[in-house]
């Protein structure tokens, strides 16, 4: 045990760090710590110093992990992962107040925080605890309900249809008035092209959408494109179309609000109706019945119904 407190490094430190590298970004593992950014750079210093290496290279507006520091964050968000999991059937096998969410990091970001206040002020009696993955959740892990993308059928378990993806391309309104050639697929070739990365994807049932798989759907072979940057999450990659890098390539229900907004642009009137990618809410059948799990599955059939349309 003494062996092991001597090479594990400060736990708070390392918890900072996987936010920060996941997100690749100390501003957003900040927003996502309720601390300064500061302290999180802090708290990076911090694990440099016990481990005598850099983990990050650190430019003026992001940051990428060194080969030590992927290694590090590797270990690291497995290992969280796993105690995530542990914890998440601790607390529901401790707790009846709440109902535990569970959602890919995106949807809770991008679709569920912009309404959860007037989901809480529609029916503050429903006292929600949400869980972000990367991942659909294993049935073996007994949760309470889910938003996933894709549906395994599972006899202890029922589900309801939400929404199927519409995909395209997005850029800055500027972005587009300084490109103007990118409102034709073959312009959108000339410019940065913003990838989701595959090697980070983690749906089972489904295989990602890349600009290769995006383009190969209008005829159009992708080969010849300028230059693409991958991103592990979609909210790196819809920063990065926000200050203007790229185009990126888009899910209607993730960025419907910015572009409702004005503050993204679709460049070129091309769409992927993708029916067949479709995303359930999902529950235990036990669970299905009772008042707060109706108010729940109601709602976010209220709130997707626009994109069942």
């Amino acid at each position: 045990m003494k062996n092991l407190r001597q090479l594990l490094p400060p736990l708070n430190a390392l918890r900072t760090f996987e936010a920060a590298a996941r997100h690749g970004s100390f501003k957003m593992a900040a927003e996502e710590l309720c601390v300064t950014q500061a302290a999180v750079s802090r708290q990076i210093q911090t694990l440099e110093d016990f481990y005598g290496l850099k983990l990050f290279l650190r430019g003026n507006r992001k940051v990428e992990l060194t080969s030590e520091g992927h290694s590090l964050f590797l270990a690291a968000s497995s290992a969280l992962q796993h105690i995530a999991t542990t914890s998440r059937e601790l607390l529901r096998r401790n707790s009846l107040d709440y109902l535990a969410l569970i959602t890919t990091t995106a949807f809770a970001q991008l679709w569920l925080m912009p309404r959860l206040k007037q989901l809480r002020a529609e029916h503050p009696e429903l006292q929600l605890h949400l869980i972000s993955s990367d991942a659909n959740p294993d049935y073996q892990e007994r949760f309470g309900a889910a938003v996933t993308l894709g549906l395994e059928e599972h006899p202890q378990y029922v589900a309801e249809y939400l929404f199927s993806e519409e995909i395209f391309p997005v850029c800055t309104p500027g972005f587009l008035a300084q490109n103007p050639q990118i409102t034709t697929l073959e312009g959108l070739m000339s410019v940065t092209l913003l990838n989701l990365s595959a090697s980070h994807w983690k749906a089972r049932l489904w295989a990602p959408v890349d600009w290769a798989f995006w383009f190969k759907q209008f005829g159009v072979d992708a080969s010849m494109s300028k230059e693409t940057m991958d991103f592990s999450h979609f909210s790196m990659l819809l920063d990065a179309v926000q200050e203007e890098v790229g185009v990126g390539l888009a899910w209607r229900h993730l960025v419907q609000p910015q572009l409702d907004a004005g503050k993204l642009v679709r460049p070129t009137r091309e769409t992927l109706l993708a029916n067949d990618r479709r995303h359930y809410f999902v529950c235990r059948r036990d669970l299905a019945g009772s008042m707060e799990m109706q108010i729940l599955r109601d709602w976010l059939l209220e709130q997707t119904q626009e994109l069942r349309g």
